[in-house]
């Protein structure tokens, strides 16, 4: 949760700002907001590149002598990389870093952490490379300040009008580097931004120098809502994303024809260019093609909106289920194994070829799966139920479908299709879904009070005999 702010002007007073040394070795020093904010966001993006050098990535390399080729761990930054440094030898290694704020210095290791993994969900889910440098030139002037409620103070905001406030960010000079002449050591830089909003509580702010914008990032605020007593399973699924125990269907936005037919044929156009790229130039040719960079941001622009409508979705439908429902149930389910690959199965009689393993259908499910979005549905509840609140149980997941909720009769044959539900016992007939999601309730109804993950089946499960088995 954030806010985004216009910086309308930067304004500078105490005393001069130490830069480091030029190219000559001479001290520089100066009083400009201007170059102040750009010393600023590169020691900012160095610091960051640092902590990004020490990264590890797996390469397959080639032992010299015996010629045999392993996968090994090196460093983003290469094997010759400089080893981890705090904050405080990296100022003295670099006189540049010497009077930039602690609290900047200490944002790049946090930020750099954060976005390694979401690069790297991203390169699994939507492909492309691992996460790079930032570009002085390509990325955008930025940098990261934590909100500092020390003495001096750092990252404060202030409000000078209905639609203005300021930002301060302070810094200190030590006497070593200190400009002849000036008694004081201090210096103060204030961003003033136009809001258009009362700011928020927040924990930093992040600047972007080129766009000229600043945002405020919130500590997230409690779900405003009044205890209703009720009470809803959900059965995640792949016809339909979330069904509840009273019988309502919840799905998720699929893209549509149009999207569909426009990414396959931008995805063959991508063959055809990667096919004849190799042919011109080998195998790393490709990556230099514009041609092809375009087919790929065209590709990106579809999946963006594809995945800002789903985020969306997701964002307001687990918000109503929070508000509407003191206390929801859920399945537990191990989505990450659901969605494994299947793998290959050797033919016994015939060396070097394979039997039929079913992977095509299960490439079809594992799709379904991961485009529901079932991890980040359970992940949003449990975050808006902690704000709010109220409770989520996780119940185990076994039976859930063959159960009838109205008998308990237990038989892998009273599902006879993906909708339908018919008990072989009472006749009881329902959607199957909504059966399932009424059994995931009672199931949690009857367990408050054990640990979510910990719950055992004699608890769950009703001990009704059956024909063709039991609930085990």
């Amino acid at each position: 949760m954030s806010q985004k702010v216009r910086i309308l002007k930067v304004r500078h007073a105490g005393c001069s700002v130490f830069l480091g040394l030029d190219s000559y070795g001479n001290r520089m020093w100066t009083r400009n907001p201007e170059r102040i904010m750009d010393w600023l966001c590169d020691g900012w993006r160095s610091r960051y590149n640092q902590h990004r050098a020490q990264r590890p990535q797996r390469r397959l390399v080639e032992d010299v002598t015996t010629r045999e080729r392993m996968w090994v761990d090196v460093p983003l930054g290469g094997a010759d990389v400089k080893p981890a440094v705090k904050d405080s030898q990296a100022r003295l290694d670099c006189l540049w870093l010497a009077c930039i704020p602690s609290p900047i210095l200490a944002s790049c290791e946090r930020v750099e952490n954060t976005g390694w993994f979401a690069g790297l969900k991203r390169k699994r889910t939507n492909g492309g490379r691992i996460p790079g440098f930032r570009s002085r030139h390509r990325a955008p002037q930025y940098f990261v300040c934590w909100r500092n409620q020390s003495k001096t103070g750092n990252a404060l905001y202030h409000r000078t009008g209905k639609r203005t406030g300021v930002v301060i960010i302070t810094g200190g000079v030590p006497k070593r580097y200190r400009r002849e002449g000036e008694s004081e050591a201090r210096w103060r830089l204030a961003i003033h931004v136009r809001i258009s909003q009362p700011v928020r509580e927040y924990t930093s702010v992040s600047v972007n120098w080129t766009d000229r914008t600043l945002v405020f990032t919130n500590t997230p605020l409690p779900v405003e809502r009044a205890d209703t007593g009720r009470t809803v399973g959900l059965d995640r699924g792949c016809a339909h994303t979330l069904a509840t125990s009273e019988g309502l269907f919840l799905d998720i936005p699929q893209p549509s024809v149009k999207e569909t037919e426009e990414y396959r044929r931008l995805q063959r156009k991508l063959a055809r260019q990667d096919r004849t790229n190799e042919k011109r130039g080998g195998r790393n040719a490709k990556f230099t093609s514009k041609s092809r960079n375009r087919t790929l941001q065209a590709m990106q622009r579809i999946q963006r909106r594809i995945n800002n409508r789903k985020d969306d979705w997701m964002a307001k439908t687990t918000t109503m289920l929070v508000r509407e429902y003191d206390f929801i149930a859920m399945e537990q389910l191990a989505v990450k194994a659901m969605s494994r690959s299947v793998q290959p199965k050797p033919d016994p009689d015939n060396p070097g070829h394979y039997l039929h393993n079913g992977r095509g259908r299960k490439s079809g499910l594992n799709r379904s799966i991961l485009t529901n979005r079932w991890t980040g549905i359970q992940h949003c509840l449990e975050y808006k139920t902690n704000l709010a609140g109220t409770r989520l149980v996780r119940v185990p997941a076994y039976d859930t479908s063959r159960i009838c909720n109205a008998c308990g009769y237990c038989d892998k044959e009273n599902r006879e299709s993906q909708a339908v539900f018919h008990c072989r016992k009472c006749g009881h007939e329902a959607n199957a879904d909504v059966n399932a999601a009424k059994n995931i309730l009672s199931r949690a109804l009857n367990t408050i009070g054990m640990d979510d993950a910990d719950e055992r089946r004699q608890h769950v499960c009703q001990p009704v005999q059956t024909g063709g088995g039991h609930c085990r």
